[in-house]
């Protein structure tokens, strides 16, 4: 198949960037995956790729974790299939939660389609009683992630505060 395969932990992508597994961000950063853990959790999210005529794009997709990996079964009759296979860079930004919470990831997707990979994804998608037909699993990488929240919402003394992490060198 073509597109991009898993890369090892901590692998340096071109321009010096590196990216890292979820298991290795929920480990050196335990409270912001538990965050984005809850707020991926919900069953969608959208994810932004790059069409081929450089576009940007915004597609709903449902995020699976487990084993350590952040994974998604993309349909391949999708642009976001195609978008992914042409430009692996993508943004995965959760929907909101109380306060207007919010979580997003920079990172990268490639195609994780061995059988173990494909199994533990289906295992993920059956606990939310997820069907698909006609998918490839992917695997998002981790570059960088960011967490907001609006204390005091609709008041006059709302308050941003954030929180930030980046895979180390």
């Amino acid at each position: 198949m073509a597109g991009p395969r898993r890369p090892g932990p901590h692998r340096r992508e071109r321009r010096g960037v590196t990216i890292t597994t979820w298991g290795d961000f929920a480990d050196a950063s335990p409270r912001l995956a538990e965050r984005g853990a809850r707020l991926l959790g919900v069953g969608v999210a959208y994810i932004a790729t790059t069409a081929q005529d450089r576009s940007a794009r915004v597609h709903p997709f449902t995020p699976l974790i487990g084993g350590g990996r952040l994974l998604a079964f993309i349909a391949t009759h999708t642009a976001k299939y195609g978008n992914l296979l042409l430009d692996s860079r993508c943004a995965i930004h959760a929907i909101l939660g109380k306060d207007d919470e919010e979580f997003m990831i920079i990172g990268r997707a490639v195609v994780s389609d061995d059988w173990a990979t494909s199994m533990q994804a289906a295992v993920e998608a059956r606990k939310i009683k997820m069907t698909s037909r006609d998918h490839v699993p992917f695997e998002f990488m981790i570059e960088r992630v960011h967490w907001a929240v609006w204390e005091g919402l609709g008041t006059p003394d709302i308050r941003r505060r954030a929180e930030r992490w980046q895979a180390p060198d």
